[in-house]
C-alpha cells in the first residue's frame, strides 16, 4: 500500500488523470454522435448494440490509451534514471507490482465510466426493457481484462526503451491493427484482438431489408481459447516485466 501511494505521488503532477479524461471525453462524443436520433428498431435492441459497438470502440481507441497511460507511467523514471536508486528502498517485485496496480486503477476507473455513461445514454434514448446485468457485467470485465493485457505490453515496452515514441507507435499501430482484426475475423489470439474474441454480441445485416438484428453470440472451442488468451497475456506480460524491471540498472 505505501508503494502504491508513492506511485500516485510521483505522477500527481503529470496530470495523467486530464489526460486519460480527455482521451474518454472523445469515446463518450463518438458515442453521442453514433447514436444520436435512434430510430424505432435502434430503440427496440438498443442494449444489445451497445454490447456490439462497444469493443469495436475499444479496439480503436484503447491501444492508444493504453500506450499513453503506459508511457506517462514509466517515464518518471526514465528521466531521472531512478530504477537502480529505486530498488535500494523497496524490492523490484514490489515496485512493478505498484505501477501495475496504479495503472490497474485508471483502468477499471476509465471502463466503469465508460459502461456508466452507455447506461445513461440508453435510459436517455428510452431503449426498450433494460439492461441484461449478467451480459453487461461480463463485458465490464472482459473489457478491463483486454485493457490489463494491453496496458502490462505497453508498460513492459515503455520500461525497455528510453525512448518513449517507440511504444506510442507500437499503440497506434496496434489500434489500426485491432480495426483490421474487427473486420476479417471473429477472434484473434493477438493482444490487440482481445476485445475482437470478448466480443458477446453479434450483428446480422440484411441487404434486402436494411434491417439490423443483434443477437448473443455462441463461443466455439476455439473462440473460447482466443478469449481464454486474453488472461494467458496478461500473465505472460506481467511476468515478463517484473523479470524485466528486477533486472533493470537504469
Amino acid at each position: 500500500m505505501i508503494t502504491l501511494q508513492m506511485e500516485f505521488k510521483k505522477i500527481r503532477r503529470k496530470k495523467i488523470g486530464l489526460t486519460m479524461c480527455a482521451l474518454i471525453g472523445i469515446q463518450f462524443a463518438w458515442l453521442l454522435w453514433a447514436t444520436n436520433n435512434p430510430s424505432e428498431a435502434e430503440l427496440l435492441q438498443g442494449w444489445l448494440g451497445h454490447l456490439q459497438s462497444q469493443p469495436l470502440l475499444c479496439a480503436i481507441m484503447m491501444p492508444t490509451i493504453m500506450s499513453v497511460l503506459a508511457s506517462r507511467l514509466a517515464d518518471v523514471e526514465h528521466k531521472g534514471n531512478t530504477y537502480k536508486q529505486l530498488k535500494t528502498l523497496r524490492p523490484a517485485g514490489t515496485l512493478y507490482l505498484a505501477k501495475v496496480l496504479c495503472g490497474f486503477l485508471f483502468i477499471v476507473t476509465m471502463t466503469a465510466a465508460n459502461f456508466l455513461f452507455l447506461l445513461f445514454l440508453g435510459y436517455q434514448y428510452g431503449y426498450v426493457g433494460n439492461p441484461d446485468p449478467k451480459a453487461y457485467l461480463s463485458a465490464f470485465l472482459l473489457q478491463i481484462a483486454c485493457c490489463l493485457s494491453l496496458y502490462l505490453l505497453q508498460l513492459d515496452l515503455s520500461m525497455l526503451f528510453f525512448n518513449q515514441m517507440i511504444p506510442m507507435t507500437v499503440g497506434l499501430c496496434g489500434s489500426m491493427l485491432g480495426v483490421i482484426l474487427m473486420y476479417l475475423k471473429t477472434y484473434s489470439f493477438l493482444p490487440w484482438g482481445g476485445f475482437l474474441s470478448s466480443a458477446l454480441v453479434r450483428m446480422d445485416w440484411n441487404p434486402d431489408t436494411r434491417v439490423i438484428t443483434y443477437y448473443y453470440r455462441e463461443f466455439s472451442p476455439i473462440e473460447l481459447f482466443a478469449l481464454a488468451m486474453i488472461f494467458i497475456w496478461i500473465a505472460v506480460f506481467y511476468t515478463a516485466g517484473r523479470i524485466l524491471f528486477t533486472r533493470k540498472e537504469s
